[in-house]
């Protein structure tokens, strides 16, 4: 395998060292970093730059073994397009390995934190003939899952990081915002390594920012029932479902019986950042929909599409509202009245309908702490201290979270009645939410009251149970607003 390396020069606080460092992807080929950023070194001040230097050597004549002692390791991944904002690889598994005699010992292994970081580390000692180290990366965890190739492994890349060689000691405190993975075989290597890294990280995000939004609920309301994790898989990978065809499969995308999620490629490579974060909250949000509360139904003609089961509608509009509060952080006020104000060709699709938005605005307005329509936030009444409103937003996340694991609710009108037992209580608020249904177009029972046509409905749509749970559920997200 053909190595191409890139030397950089540091010096730090009187101590000169030579690191060489080289990014690459797991058994491929090695592709040049873009320029390292200088890096902090642990050294005395006192220290002349000469003396340092020929101490070591000194020392070195007689060493069998060198320490490492790994204060803290750092890497952000890029493209190297000059719009590509970088992004670390958070609570994902690594290795810290050296080679010696043609053999590959591992030293550390771990996770990385929540900002991408492998901190303080024990010291350890190695041969001193060895002059690097290889840490290697795999997207995810056994926790939350993985970002794989369709081939079910996991992606891995590998970082090399060379020290100096006349030293006895070597301290690592590296960090670089500005690492390209990639190889030689396939120039868009880089561009698609670094979307699955960008995908983990939102992974990652969306799980900590649910998970942390459900605790809230649970400190403030100690009887509600608490967030459980449980790991999938999302597959990715160069020229796989084109066009964007982000899926969740509650069977497996290869029909294994183990659900999966897959997002697609796109052929116009325009991945931005609430793009992926949304689809990669709405595919994740239908997995805990599936296996909270079992409900993994149906297909639908888009989001203003009418659904003549309203199970479909909660359940795509559940996904909706989460995707979104997650990628434009828990504010839509901007689009507060869609489901008033929407007209096609002189037809509003969604006020009183059984449409994917009108659910997630419905379920917006529980979440939000003051509109132009309506005045209800679910946690109002219990609210025991004082929070933003960003703050109340998330808490009211957590609760509704909480409420739909509780109540098994496949409806909107089922969730709905649910809610309104359990914390709606006083006159006050019962004419709070009564003014968020009617603002919708619901009756005071929460059910939808129009037809597709615009016509009353004689009775409330009800649950159609001929669409099995057991089939094999795909998804998508259409991109009705929020690209940008």
């Amino acid at each position: 395998m053909k190595k191409v390396l890139l030397l950089v020069g540091i010096l730090s606080i009187g101590l000169y060292a030579n690191y060489q460092v080289e990014a690459k992807e797991e058994n491929e080929q090695v592709t040049v970093l873009k320029d390292i950023e200088e890096n902090d070194g642990e050294a005395s001040g006192e220290i002349k730059q000469e003396d340092s230097v020929s101490k070591q050597r000194g020392l070195a004549r007689a060493a069998a073994t060198r320490t490492i002692d790994i204060k803290r390791f750092y890497i952000e991944v890029t493209d190297g397009a000059a719009n590509s904002d970088s992004v670390p690889i958070t609570n994902s598994k690594f290795t810290v390995s050296y080679v010696h005699n043609n053999r590959s010992n591992v030293l550390y292994e771990g996770m990385t934190n929540e900002k991408g970081e492998i901190l303080n580390l024990p010291t350890k000692e190695i041969p001193f003939e060895v002059k690097s180290l290889n840490i290697r990366f795999t997207l995810g965890n056994d926790e939350r899952g993985y970002v794989q190739r369709f081939n079910k492994n996991p992606y891995r890349f590998t970082f090399t990081i060379g020290f100096n060689m006349d030293a006895t000691a070597n301290t690592i405190n590296f960090g670089n915002r500005n690492v390209k993975f990639g190889n030689t075989a396939d120039p868009e290597s880089p561009f698609y390594n670094f979307q699955a890294i960008r995908m983990n990280h939102y992974f990652d995000q969306a799980v900590q920012e649910y998970s942390n939004a459900v605790k809230m609920a649970n400190d403030l309301l100690p009887e509600t029932v608490p967030f459980t994790l449980e790991p999938i898989n999302f597959f990715f990978e160069k020229g796989q479902y084109l066009e964007g065809k982000n899926r969740f499969y509650s069977k497996g995308h290869d029909s294994s019986g183990t659900s999966t999620i897959v997002l697609g490629d796109k052929s116009n490579k325009k991945f931005t950042t609430n793009y992926l974060k949304r689809n990669v909250m709405h595919e994740w949000t239908h997995w805990n929909m599936g296996r909270t509360i079992g409900l993994t139904k149906g297909g639908y003609n888009g989001h203003y599409g009418y659904n003549s089961n309203p199970q479909t509608s909660f359940k795509e509009g559940w996904a909706l509202f989460v995707d979104e509060v997650f990628g434009k952080n828990y504010n839509l006020d901007r689009y507060d009245l869609l489901v008033q104000n929407d007209n096609s060709n002189g037809v509003n699709r969604l006020y009183g309908k059984s449409t994917n938005l009108t659910v997630q605005h419905v379920l917006y307005d529980l979440l939000d702490t003051g509109s132009k329509d309506e005045e209800f936030n679910v946690s109002e009444r219990y609210q025991d201290e004082e929070l933003s409103d960003l703050e109340i937003r998330r808490l009211n996340l957590g609760i509704m979270h909480t409420l739909m694991v509780e109540s098994k609710a496949t409806t909107l009108q089922e969730y709905l009645n649910y809610v309104e037992s359990k914390y709606v209580l006083t006159k006050a608020d019962k004419a709070k939410f009564a003014k968020v249904l009617e603002a919708n177009g619901l009756s005071r029972e929460g059910a939808f009251t129009l037809d597709n046509e615009g016509n009353a409905l004689s009775t409330p749509l009800q649950a159609n149970e001929k669409t099995s749970l057991d089939v094999n559920v795909i998804d998508e997200v259409a991109d009705y607003y929020f690209e940008d």
